[in-house]
C-alpha cells in the first residue's frame, strides 16, 4: 500500500468548504494530478499536486493529507510534487504562520503568486527561502531568521534569502 492509497477524507482548511470531509471513495486516486509541470488545468487554474480533485471539481482550499506527509518526508514541492533542493525552496509566511502545504520551488512560487487567489492579492505574505529540516521544528528556524533580519535591518522585505548576509529581493 502506498501513502496515497491511505487517504480516507479530503480535509479542507475552510470550515465552510463543500469538499471538507468528503469520503475518499469520492476522491478517485487515479484521477489525482501527477507530479511535474505543466500542471493540469481545471476550472481555469493549474491544479497543485496537494489539492484533491473530486470528480470534475478541485477542493482548492483542501490538502491531500497523505500527499502533504509525503511532501514533508521526501522534501517535495507542494505545487508540482517534484523534489526540492536547498537553494530553491520557499515558504509563504503571514501573520506568524507558514502557509499550509509547505515549501515550493522558485518556478512554482512564481506561478502561485500569479494565480492563487490568496497569494496574488494578500500583500501581507513574505516569502522565505528554506532548507530541508527547517520544518522539523514547526518552522521555528524560519521565524528566527525573520526576526533576526528585522532586528538587523529594521524591516522585512517581500523575499528573504536563506543566508543572513544575502541581500533581500
Amino acid at each position: 500500500m502506498t501513502l496515497l492509497d491511505d487517504t480516507r477524507y479530503a480535509y479542507c482548511l475552510n470550515d465552510d468548504c463543500s469538499c471538507d470531509g468528503i469520503p475518499a471513495g469520492e476522491v478517485s486516486l487515479q484521477d489525482q494530478p501527477g507530479r511535474g509541470m505543466p500542471r493540469p488545468v481545471l476550472e481555469g487554474l493549474p491544479v497543485p499536486w496537494l489539492a484533491p480533485v473530486i470528480g470534475d471539481r478541485v477542493a482548492w482550499t483542501a490538502l491531500n493529507e497523505q500527499r502533504g506527509l509525503e511532501a514533508q518526508r521526501s522534501w517535495l514541492c507542494q505545487v508540482c510534487g517534484e523534489p526540492l533542493s536547498d537553494g530553491d525552496a520557499w515558504v509563504a509566511v503571514s501573520g506568524g504562520d507558514v502557509a499550509e502545504g509547505g515549501a515550493m520551488d522558485r518556478r512554482c512560487l512564481r506561478l502561485a503568486r500569479k494565480v492563487c487567489p490568496v497569494l496574488s492579492t494578500d500583500k501581507s505574505y513574505v516569502y522565505v527561502e528554506v532548507r530541508r529540516g527547517d520544518e522539523a521544528r514547526d518552522w521555528a528556524t524560519v521565524f528566527e531568521r525573520l526576526s533576526d533580519y528585522e532586528t538587523q535591518h529594521g524591516t522585512i522585505p517581500a523575499f528573504v534569502r536563506y543566508w543572513p548576509d544575502a541581500r533581500a529581493e
